[in-house]
């Protein structure tokens, strides 16, 4: 049995000695760029759990993170997961190169941040280029997370991140100006102003370059709901195509490699739950620069249910956003909205879209209307396309006169949807439940994360068609037997789920009522 010495120093000799590998596909993917290496081999050329290895093949190189096993991988195999055999184009049997790498830079930045040492911008430009190069894994990234989230980001440092997470991705250049965006905190149902506002803006005469995310706990995001009327997945030079002809888009950011750092703290951040302030100000503030935007309005919705309960958390937040886009050069406004009802009547992809093309016909909803000429006509006012005080008369009067649908339908062409769909085409799911007021009343609450919840069980995003209409707002007066609400979905057994919720988690509160009837 060797020793420890001995161990040792063969390990120090065979460091960073390249050998080669036979490619064994695994057909699944990991979430991240792993390599299986055989135990013995790979213990024998100084490698072990967790290292870092580069994998070399005809020009195309890789850094994986290594995982150890003598019975998935044989002597002179390596496994690779489909991240990592699609990007370097590998079948089974290709042979490549394996190199270890040295430790990251990373790890001594993470460790002194965790106790509670501010990183300065290079050690910021680090953690953010090694995490791009595969170099860390989710366990150091997480533990960046957690140290930023326990000791928090002061203004120097997270404006660093931001301009870090910008470098990580291409730009955006239309060379041309005004450049505005829209940004919204979240947390409330069906709140769609995008959809509205970008063709009001357009309409206008600004260019708003708009990326969009996916839903994560909410039954659509913006992208999702746009998908339904035309595709979103663009690359950077489709997209600037589409908005110097249009002056808007709304895109799926995920498919656009601008800020591309976000998406990899993101799911980070989300697998822990954890959102660090000064975190998440650099994601929203990175994708505003990144496509070259001057002018900001960010939507910071308040009240019970949305992510800021009360207006101290939400003027804090806004306070942020104006002292780090300064720094940036952004012209930044932020309106503290009403957050404690849904906003639109239909919550779910299609039904969303729904709402979407009746307000841009000058139909109810009246607060999906409402909401959008308030952060459009904050812009026109930034901008000085209109004075202070007309910018919400002005957005309304471009919905009123036909221009903003024209826009949006403009849109939806170059994105290659149909511009002439109407409503009746959007399809919805054929299997539906009401829900009654079991006596008269008064409504208290329309809870947000609870209508979110009930239309993701009924299939929402994934079923397009699936999500809740709402018959009813907060302050509104019922009788016994009225119309509360309806679940629509695209299958009987996402159906009889999401009713089993209802009896659970009422998303509609009568005073002094707990539960509607349900049919």
């Amino acid at each position: 049995m060797e020793n420890v010495d001995s161990v040792t120093a063969r390990v120090d000799m065979t460091k960073y000695r390249p050998y080669a590998a036979k490619v064994k596909r695994f057909d699944i993917e990991s979430g991240s760029f792993i390599a299986v290496l055989n135990e013995r081999e790979a213990r024998e050329n100084g490698i072990f759990t967790g290292d870092r290895v580069v994998i070399s093949t005809r020009g195309n190189k890789k850094i994986v993170i290594v995982d150890l096993s003598e019975e998935v991988v044989e002597r002179g195999e390596i496994g690779l997961f489909a991240e990592t055999s699609s990007e370097l184009k590998l079948q089974d049997g290709d042979l490549v190169e394996i190199r270890q790498v040295g430790v990251p830079s990373s790890i001594s930045i993470i460790h002194r941040k965790m106790d509670g040492i501010a990183m300065s911008n290079e050690e910021v430009d680090t953690v953010i280029s090694e995490m791009m190069q595969n170099r860390l894994s989710d366990v150091e990234l997480a533990s960046w997370v957690a140290g930023m989230y326990i000791r928090g980001l002061d203004t120097e440092e997270t404006v660093a991140l931001t301009k870090a997470i910008v470098k990580s991705g291409d730009t955006l250049d239309l060379g041309k100006k005004p450049v505005v965006d829209k940004h919204c905190a979240g947390g409330v149902a069906g709140n769609r102003t995008t959809m509205v506002l970008v063709p009001i803006i357009a309409a206008a005469g600004l260019y708003i370059p708009k990326t969009s995310s996916r839903a994560i706990s909410s039954a659509s995001g913006t992208a999702d709901t746009m998908e339904v009327l035309a595709p979103v997945e663009f690359s950077i030079e489709e997209m600037r195509r589409i908005v110097l002809k249009t002056h808007g888009c709304m895109v799926w950011g995920g498919a656009i490699n601008l800020a591309a750092a976000d998406d990899k703290l993101i799911r980070i951040r989300h697998t822990l739950s954890l959102d660090p302030r000064g975190v998440l100000l650099a994601s929203i503030l990175a994708k505003k620069v990144s496509v070259g935007a001057q002018y900001v309005v960010i939507d910071i919705p308040a009240g019970m249910g949305t992510k800021f309960e009360d207006m101290a958390s939400a003027r804090s937040l806004a306070r942020d956003f104006l002292t780090i886009g300064s720094r940036l050069k952004l012209d930044i406004e932020c309106l503290i909205t009403d957050g404690t009802d849904p906003v639109g009547q239909r919550i779910g992809s299609a039904l969303e879209c729904q709402d979407v093309l009746n307000v841009l016909q000058n139909q109810a909803p009246r607060d999906l209307l409402d909401k959008s000429c308030q952060l459009a006509g904050a812009l026109l006012e930034k901008c000085g396309t209109v004075r202070k005080g007309r910018g919400y008369a002005a957005a309304l009067d471009l919905i009123k006169n036909g221009k903003a649908y024209a826009k949006m339908k403009e849109i939806i062409a170059e994105q290659g949807g149909n511009p002439n769909v109407k409503i009746s085409d959007i399809p919805v799911g054929k299997y539906t439940h009401v829900v009654e007021a079991e006596a008269s009343g008064r409504v208290r609450l329309v809870d947000n994360r609870n209508v979110s919840r009930i239309a993701r069980a009924a299939g929402a995003p994934h079923d397009k068609g699936a999500g809740l209409i709402l018959h009813c707002e907060q302050g509104d007066k019922v009788n016994e037997g009225d119309l509360l609400f309806e679940v629509v979905a695209e299958s009987e057994a996402k159906l009889d789920i999401a009713v089993k919720m209802i009896e659970d988690m009422n998303p509609i509160k009568l005073q002094n009522i707990v539960l509607g009837k349900m049919d």
